[in-house]
């Protein structure tokens, strides 16, 4: 049995670099999955595999001209694809076929750093269009393999053919985590100082088709027979919980039908009268992107405190650029009730303009309406239409389509979806001498109690009826739609890990994606003040707490991390060297480094024991050395007795 330790083993440098890249490139993949066009994202795929197969197979590289050639070719064909409204997808698809071109080619060093600047490109795309939590893992992850390319690939243009033991990674490893802890300083200063915008500065494209159930400025029936339920976030609404009332977020005014749709008319009311023994409710709102230019608040909204807002008048606020693709956040006061008393002025003009139905509109309706209401007031006739649909069921499958979807909804399938009711119920109304409107927004949501915010996603999209009511002068909320069913069902499938898991997500949005030039204004003229009036800055407030608080949240969380981190790293080396043959050998080298001999990392035991000058100090030495080489090098595993002998023979090195 030979005394000498046996040779650690070791790497290929190049294997290692290649390992690199190809975590640059599946991070690439990953940031461009949802955004660039499905053909590219299978043929970034299918060249990968085929890369894949060239260096495990030893196949030949295809030659570089042709390459070359055909990547121009595609390029051509990816940048004519270039719209105003599609520019950093194209660019995204180019850099992603760009990415996995290189992984076919027989690299040379410039080729590995080239793919590093690919790879980077692709986090400034992604960060363009997206500031999801995702952005920090790909960055980071991107940013970690591209610093280790580029070690490595300058190592690998001086000696290409080096090998690299456990170690020499570890140390390579422990080199980049030094690198990137030195520029986190950098990175925060950067991102805490830089003005920056909320919003993807190409903007998204809209991911709502009209056959999901989702917010929608017009209501047109028959267009589809199936809706899909959108269970993506709408918005987050940050308030006391309601109980036990269904919340109703208001977002537009239908007040125009010409047969087939209802649509806004826009037209600029004044301020509604609030009703001043109802509750008023503050709220805090997260709008997410794809809202359609359309602030929501609570029932009867007095007003919308943000950037950009354009008053419609009763209780209907638009955002003045319409953009698809900016996350907004505001705050809204509401009047709970679910009555609108309009301004005199508004009255008439609103009354006539919800009467107005097309000429010889549904006959046929009109004499079932007229026999259904005779005789009664207007509250009365409200309530007698409401009553038409209690033996209507609700559906989101199989609904009528085509010009005559309302006659088919009413006189022969019965079934729909909230848009039918409303529909039918409004233009009843109207056939009624009774002014009717639709007002489209969403109901209900899912109230977090760890955040105390309302969860309100698109499957919550809903419309309802508004009557005038004229002994109340008032416009009054009337929803036909079955209770329990349309907007938001299916939504207790939230259970306590996700409502959790959404409070992290919520607070990203808050404190990182919400982080933009207005919040640092904010933040200087504070510090202006307490440089103008350092003494006042000194009395200590609880809305001054929570404010440092917040402030202090992102770089704690930050600090919490890396600290998580390592120390996790450093229980995971612990726990790696807990074995008994590993712990025998820590506890002889501690014992040996107590007598004056402390063993080097890479030397073998024989080794060690052959510079150990003193001679009874090696004799007593021998037993363990020739007892751990026997078991340890012989793959045989140390049973119980052993291990106690091991012990024993150390513990005599230590009375000595």
């Amino acid at each position: 049995m030979s005394s000498a330790a046996i040779p650690a083993k070791k790497f290929p440098l190049k294997s290692i670099l290649n390992a690199s890249v190809s975590l640059i490139a599946v991070l690439s993949f990953f940031m461009g999955r949802e955004l660039v066009s499905a053909g590219y994202t299978w043929g970034f795929l299918g060249l990968m595999l085929a890369a894949f197969a060239i260096e495990r197979f030893e196949f030949p590289h295809p030659p570089r001209l042709l390459i070359n050639l055909v990547t121009v070719a595609v390029l051509g064909a990816v940048l004519g694809r270039v719209r105003r409204s599609y520019v950093v997808e194209a660019l995204m698809e180019s850099l992603l076929l760009m990415i996995a071109v290189k992984m076919l080619e027989d690299r040379k060093p410039r080729d590995y750093v080239q793919v590093v600047l690919l790879g980077l490109g692709m986090v400034v795309c992604y960060a363009l269009l997206s500031a999801e939590k995702d952005f920090i893992i790909y960055c980071f992850g991107t940013g970690l393999a591209a610093t280790l390319t580029l070690l490595l690939s300058a190592w690998f243009e001086k000696e290409p053919s080096a090998l690299l033991t456990a170690r020499e990674l570890g140390q390579l490893f422990a080199r980049i985590g030094v690198f990137f802890a030195a520029m986190l300083p950098l990175c925060l200063a950067l991102f805490f100082g830089m003005p920056r915008t909320t919003a993807p500065i190409f903007g998204m494209r809209s991911q709502f088709g009209s056959a999901s159930i989702g917010f929608s400025d017009q209501v047109r029936l028959g267009d589809v027979s199936v809706i899909q339920a959108n269970s993506r976030l709408a918005f987050r609404a940050e308030m006391v919980k309601l109980e036990p009332q269904t919340p109703y977020w208001r977002g537009v005014v239908l007040d125009i039908f010409d047969g087939r749709a209802w649509l806004a008319s826009r037209n600029t009311r004044g301020p509604f009268i609030p009703d001043t023994s109802a509750p008023r409710v503050e709220q805090e709102i997260s709008l997410e992107p794809g809202n359609r230019g359309h602030f929501f608040a609570l029932d009867q909204p007095l007003a919308v405190i943000g950037a950009d807002v354009i008053v419609d008048g009763g209780g209907v606020f638009r955002h003045r650029s319409q953009t698809m693709g900016r996350r907004l956040q505001y705050r809204a006061v509401s009047i709970l009730s679910s009555r609108m008393r309009p301004s005199p002025e508004d009255i008439e003009p609103d009354k006539r303009r919800c009467l107005q139905l097309p000429a010889n509109f549904m006959p046929h309706l009109r004499v079932l309406t007229a026999g259904m209401t005779a005789g009664l007031d207007d509250r009365e006739k409200i309530d007698a239409i409401m009553r038409f649909f209690s033996d209507f069921s609700y559906s989101t499958e199989g609904l009528p389509s085509a010009w005559d979807a309302l006659d088919r909804f009413i006189f022969a399938d019965k079934r729909g979806n909230c848009e039918y009711f409303a529909s039918a119920m409004a233009v009843m109304l109207r056939m009624a001498g009774v002014p009717a409107r639709m007002v489209s927004g969403y109901r209900g949501g899912i109230y977090n109690e760890a955040g105390n915010y309302y969860i309100v996603q698109e499957q919550n999209a809903h419309v309802w009826v508004e009557a005038w009511d004229e002994g109340a002068a008032a416009w009054v909320r009337r929803d036909p739609t079955p209770p329990g069913q349309g907007a938001g069902s299916g939504l207790s499938a939230y259970d306590t890990l996700a409502l959790y898991l959404d409070l992290l997500d919520y607070q990203w949005s808050k404190l990182i994606v919400a982080y933009n030039w207005e919040t640092q204004m904010e933040m200087l003229q504070s510090l202006r003040e307490i440089i103008r009036n350092p003494r006042a800055s000194l009395t200590p407030t609880r809305d001054g707490f929570l404010r440092l608080g917040d402030a202090l949240s992102v770089p704690i969380a930050i600090l919490g991390a890396l600290a998580a981190c390592g120390a996790l790293f450093y229980l995971v080396r612990a726990l790696s060297t807990r074995r008994p043959e590993m712990a025998l050998l820590a506890e002889f080298s501690r014992v040996m480094g107590r007598r004056g001999y402390r063993r080097r990392e890479s030397e073998g035991l024989s080794e060690f024991l052959a510079r150990v000058a003193d001679p009874h100090l090696r004799a007593l030495a021998l037993p363990f050395v020739r007892s751990f080489e026997e078991h340890y090098y012989g793959g045989r595993s140390l049973n119980s007795e052993t291990l106690r002998s091991s012990l024993e023979k150390i513990k005599r090195l230590g009375k000595r």
